[in-house]
């Protein structure tokens, strides 16, 4: 625990404990919303086609040999 000589380390301390915070709830929101870009329809729709198209190029590489 820090002891405190003055006012002005208080206030130094708190400003940068609120710098802290406000810099944590901006990552929350950024990650919030690539967690909704990541659940988003477009998003599950294209890696869908991504996997049938993987899928079908084994399948005609496999006919082919």
């Amino acid at each position: 625990m820090r002891i405190y000589e003055n006012a002005e380390e208080i206030a130094k301390d708190l400003e940068v404990l609120k710098l802290k915070r406000d810099i944590s709830i901006e990552e929350l929101k950024l990650v919030k919303q690539s967690f909704k870009e990541d659940l988003s329809l477009a998003n599950w729709v294209q890696t869908i086609l991504k996997t049938i198209g993987k899928v079908g190029f084994f399948k005609i590489a496999k006919k082919i040999i």
